[in-house]
């Protein structure tokens, strides 16, 4: 019984539910946490619950000349659920929580993301821990962006190349071009950050195509790519409704 109690061995369930299933940046996360007992009392000092973000690491070992890739993992806030617990075999233990994602986190991809964590700390014992990942989605000013580039510019996204940009905090998107466009340009990239008044910043990305050996040239050095600033006002994202405002977007971005 000592054995099991020290390596959590029939010990308590944690689940965490969560209110949405899918979530924006900057969106508030809130759920329910459950515990249920298992066939061994159990006691301890809190219930925490915490709210991280992960991402992957290519790591070199010089000693051994290899290289492994890691994955990371950083608490953006802790949530304090309960103080000093007892959780009786067979009991069920019930705990809304409420946290809320940065503004310009980081969007979810195959193998990064957020999740929510709750632990149980049981001195002298390995602490049960119980988790949920979350599907976090661009906001929705940068879904507005999207929209427009795909319905009225006839763009279309690779999801598979959405980056986030641990530097400057920008959300890139590659959308390829219609058609009509494809021999002057190899893709468009979106670079944006939301700001603070509900608008939203950053550059637009010209890929161009190559047409003589000097563009093959740039190309390897990425000197065909034009810039250009992107800004859009909350007025201009936005019908008053809430609906995406495509004409306004579209005329900047045309």
């Amino acid at each position: 019984e000592s054995f099991k109690r020290t390596f959590n061995i029939s010990g308590a369930e944690i689940t965490v539910n969560l209110d949405d299933e899918v979530l924006s940046q900057n969106d508030p996360v809130s759920g329910e946490v459950v515990i249920v007992g298992g066939k061994l009392d159990q006691s301890g000092k809190a219930i925490a619950l915490e709210l991280k973000e992960f991402w992957t690491e290519t790591r070199y070992n010089a000693a051994t000349k290899s290289t492994t890739t890691v994955t990371v993992y950083h608490t953006h806030d802790t949530v304090n659920l309960a103080g000093a617990f007892a959780i009786k075999s067979g009991s069920e233990q019930r705990f809304r929580f409420e946290t809320r994602l940065p503004l310009n986190g980081r969007i979810s991809t195959g193998s990064t993301g957020w999740l929510v964590e709750v632990s149980l700390d049981i001195p002298a014992a390995v602490d049960p821990r119980g988790h949920v990942k979350l599907d976090v989605k661009p906001s929705e000013e940068i879904a507005a962006v999207l929209e427009t580039c795909e319905t009225i510019l006839r763009f279309e996204e690779k999801t598979s190349y959405r980056r986030w940009n641990s530097k400057t905090r920008e959300s890139w998107f590659r959308m390829i071009p219609p058609g009509a466009l494809k021999k002057e340009l190899d893709y468009l990239r979106l670079q944006l950050l939301q700001s603070d008044d509900g608008g939203i910043t950053g550059e637009l990305v010209f890929d161009l195509q190559e047409k003589s050996i000097g563009d093959y040239f740039k190309a390897i050095f990425n000197r065909d790519q034009v810039t250009a600033p992107l800004a859009l006002s909350r007025e201009q994202l936005f019908l008053p409704d809430s609906a995406a405002n495509t004409k306004a977007i579209a005329d900047v971005i045309g």
